[in-house]
């Protein structure tokens, strides 16, 4: 009976011990494993808070520089609307007649002035800026008399470009205000492209693209820059269209009219988005 209890203390004693060691490995694998976790916890949060605080820091920046674009953008805006109202106010001072109107090309030194101005803030300005601004000096341009290759200087219809700067002026401004976000109509953008590409399109001679435009898109010169517009409006698939031919015709063994080339492309990507199909 002696020896029976003796295995059966024994056992029980064992099998306590047994017991005890295994939660005592359980419970320093469990502290470990905790401690482990806490350090890679503890690691990650720091990895996390410096890179919240570098993002913190990259968005500040971004903040700040997006803040002195934008203030440098409304000063450009600002500097060239004046500029266009400026010289054609010169113009005006010039060469205008009251029986007759304007009489004269566009004042040069006027003109050198807003070319300038547009020279140095060109870099804050986005597509349909540039195409409205180049839009402007061409309007100017075409006051100044032609030479034909003889020598001779050919005067051009000077009231055509006035009014066409009239047209354009308050157009100029109604999209500087819809970049500054002040409006959010695009209207004035659409006409500005509409006239430009019209104008384009009727301005080079390639037989081989039937250029200048014939049909719809022919401007005549009883054709207003409103007139011009309308035209280009009613018929803005086939406008599209012809401005795409132009391109890849301009485009074909390199090319020499990047200019050309390039306010096309500009005149496509304001039109594009207004194409129902």
């Amino acid at each position: 009976m002696d020896a029976v209890l003796n295995i059966v203390t024994g056992g029980v004693a064992g099998a306590l011990v047994v017991w005890l060691l295994r939660n005592w490995i359980s419970e320093r694998l469990k502290q470990s494993i905790a401690h482990e976790y806490s350090q890679k916890l503890e690691s990650y949060k720091s990895d996390l808070n410096c890179r919240l605080q570098e993002i913190a820091h990259q968005n500040q920046l971004h903040q700040l520089r997006t803040s002195l674009f934008f203030d440098h953008q409304r000063s450009a805006f600002s500097s060239l609307v004046w500029k266009i109202a400026e010289v054609k106010q010169k113009w005006i001072e010039v060469a205008y007649e009251r029986d007759e109107g304007v009489t004269g090309p566009v004042p040069y030194d006027s003109y050198k002035e807003l070319q300038n101005s547009y020279f140095q803030h060109q870099i804050f300005l986005d597509c349909a800026c540039i195409a409205a601004m180049e839009l402007v000096f061409k309007c100017f341009q075409d006051s100044f008399p032609f030479d034909d290759g003889s020598g001779t200087l050919h005067p051009r219809d000077v009231r055509a470009s006035f009014d066409s700067i009239e047209y354009l002026q308050p157009r100029v401004a109604e999209l500087f205000r819809q970049k500054i976000g002040v409006t959010d109509s695009d209207r004035a953008a659409l006409e500005m492209a509409l006239l430009g590409a019209l104008k384009l399109v009727n301005s080079y001679h390639f037989a081989d693209i039937e250029l200048p435009a014939k049909g719809s898109l022919k401007l005549t010169h009883s054709d207003g820059p409103s007139d011009a517009v309308a035209k280009g409006e009613a018929n803005l698939a086939e406008l599209i269209l012809k401005l795409r031919e132009f391109k890849a015709y301009l485009r074909r063994d390199g090319g020499i009219f990047h200019e050309a080339e390039a306010q096309a492309s500009r005149y496509l990507a304001i039109l594009s988005h207004h194409d129902p199909e």
